[in-house]
């Protein structure tokens, strides 16, 4: 939203600087470094063909750049002089000859940018995107864009500078000695003004139906239409026509044909004040003028204007100008709209997060026969798949379980809000960790096969009089344990049969193993998060390092173990997120 907000600004400052100037060199510096202030590209240039010979492009704006400047130095006046069959590479070519943007991701991989990779390394970027500027209908020159390996750009902000490019080739006409000059500065400041008062309430109301009837409104008054018509033919808007007719009772109009008709077009816009357009020869429109809406290259509608006294050349700049306003719009209400949808899913999913914490907190215990049942847990996103839940039984026995859900998210939320609630019932039914896994399965199992997913976890009942711990496992990690003595004690085979997750099948049997915990000092249950985490040179960490650690720090008090894993895991990673949930259960003496 923040952003939205500046860019919006921007553009208004940047529309005031081109209204008020009628000399675009005083202020191409200015326009650029107004733009790079609230977009990814760190840089941009603008070049200039002039008198319509493409045999040279004029570098007029480089104050971006930091190693061109230096090769090229201007050469006179008005721009560095460069023969653009040479110093230029193949996709500038097709974006000037086809009038259209080209965004290279990487100048590294992509063939047609082969002969610019020195000039990347000198000048250190990676991609580069490129405006035709086109005025009249002719291409007067580019604006490039270039973005190093850390920058990112999305299509609102492709929009944005596309608005920008049209200002700028606004600029170049009003610089241009015309009789006209004086006529046409007071028609752009007119219709910019009116296009950012509209574009404001946008902002402030959120009724991009609203903000489409007013562009449609200055769209007839500013070309002084008897008529006009804004379509949108876009997935995420839906088809829809705004109108504004003083005759009520013409005949209908086909947009969907014209739109049909107009994808055949190579050209952006044009005006016919004599038309032979064939459908609309039936419709009693005497001439008319239109200009297409495009995302990239995606044509999703169209404005269309008609019956005025004769279109000109500043009509079709000033529709121009209202096309980019549409669709910078529409963006910014998709965007603005699906940041009000996040906010509220990510409002949910801190709700749940919370809740999630407190579920395991409770189940930090301190058990008799100097025992301690604690935990480490780092989901990966807000919502983790990972739990841990641990329930007294009697003074004597305590049951617990680690479970790892498939996926994240408010799904695997409640998948653990299930499964909590089954455990924490069937502890006060059932006694035995093998009964508590098959009766979790019974219950679980339809609802998981209709949502397809299931779970791996371990049951565990801890027994401090007995000293036992009794283990049923569903297709989960077997136990690290260590000994008094530090040394570590195999639990595969007959000791922890894994058997399969729950909810994969209806009809299982789960055993349980018993495990003698006298001369036990640790027994760490864990999910496979923290032994698949990998560091940059894609090592996964490992059962290896992580048995390692747990010798070298099992005799740790809990905080203290803690703190010493958390070390342990972000130096191996080198990043702050990881990509997995991580959840370890330790059962050690105090």
């Amino acid at each position: 939203m923040e952003k939205n907000r500046k860019l919006m600004k921007n553009l208004v400052d940047i529309s005031v600087m081109v209204t008020q100037s009628t000399n675009f060199f005083e202020i191409k510096d200015k326009i650029v470094d107004k733009m790079l202030e609230v977009i990814e590209p760190t840089k941009a240039c603008i070049n200039l063909f002039y008198n319509n010979d493409f045999e040279y492009a004029y570098l007029v704006c480089s104050a971006t750049l930091d190693y061109v400047p230096k090769a090229f130095p201007k050469n006179c006046e008005i721009g560095t002089k460069l023969n653009f069959d040479q110093a230029y590479p193949e996709y500038i070519h097709e974006a000037v000859r086809d009038k259209k943007i080209i965004y290279i991701e990487d100048i590294f991989e992509n063939p047609k940018a082969v002969d610019e990779r020195e000039l990347a390394n000198m000048e250190g970027y990676k991609g580069r995107i490129v405006f035709p500027l086109v005025l009249n209908y002719k291409v007067i020159g580019f604006m490039t864009c270039f973005l190093t390996e850390e920058d990112s750009i999305e299509e609102l902000d492709i929009t944005f500078i596309s608005s920008i490019v049209s200002l700028i080739s606004l600029s170049i006409e009003i610089t241009m000695e015309n009789e006209h000059t004086r006529d046409l500065i007071g028609k752009l400041r007119e219709s910019i003004s009116n296009i950012n008062d509209v574009t404001a309430k946008l902002y402030l109301n959120n009724d991009v139906n609203q903000f489409m009837e007013d562009l449609n409104t200055q769209a007839k008054n500013l070309t002084k239409s008897n008529e006009a018509f804004i379509v949108i033919d876009d997935l995420n808007y839906d088809y829809k026509i705004f109108s504004t007719l003083k005759n009520r009772n013409r005949k209908k109009i086909d947009f969907q044909k014209i739109l049909s008709e107009l994808r055949d077009y190579n050209e952006d816009g044009n005006y016919e004040n004599n038309p032979n357009l064939e459908l609309l020869k039936d419709l009693k429109v005497d001439n008319y003028i239109y200009y297409k809406l495009k995302e990239g290259n995606e044509l999703v509608g169209c404005i269309l204007c008609s019956n005025s006294k004769g279109y000109t050349e500043d009509d079709f700049n000033i529709l121009e100008l209202i096309s980019k306003q549409v669709i910078l719009g529409m963006q910014l209400y998709k965007y603005n709209q699906a940041e009000t949808k996040h906010k509220l899913i990510a409002n949910e999913l801190n709700i749940l997060n919370k809740q999630q914490k407190l579920i395991m907190n409770e189940s930090e215990m301190n058990l008799n026969n100097d025992k301690d049942l604690y935990f480490y847990h780092r989901p990966a996103t807000v919502i983790g798949g990972d739990f841990y839940h641990a329930q007294a039984i009697n003074e004597d026995k305590v049951a617990y379980i680690i479970a790892d859900v498939m996926g994240h998210g408010i799904v695997s939320n409640y998948i653990v809000a299930m499964i909590k609630g089954s455990f924490k019932t069937l502890c006060y039914n059932y006694k035995s960790a093998s009964e508590i896994m098959n009766k979790l399965n019974q219950i679980l199992y339809d609802e998981f096969d209709k949502m397809g997913v299931f779970t791996t976890c371990i049951v565990a009942i801890v027994d401090t009089k007995n000293n036992t711990l009794d283990i049923s496992n569903a297709g989960h990690y077997c136990p690290i344990i260590i000994d008094n003595f530090g040394r570590l004690i195999s639990a595969e085979s007959e000791m922890c049969k894994k058997n399969i997750p729950l909810g994969v099948l209806e009809d299982v049997s789960y055993k349980q193993v018993t495990i003698p915990i006298k001369d036990i000092s640790m027994i760490c249950m864990y999910t496979d998060g923290v032994i698949e985490i990998k560091n940059k040179n894609k090592e996964e960490f490992g059962i290896q390092r992580f048995e390692s650690f747990l010798l070298k720090n099992y005799t740790l008090k809990k905080d203290d173990f803690i703190s010493a894993l958390k070390n342990e895991l972000e130096q191996f990673v080198s990043k702050r997120n990881f990509d997995d949930d991580i959840l370890i259960v330790c059962l050690s003496n105090k």
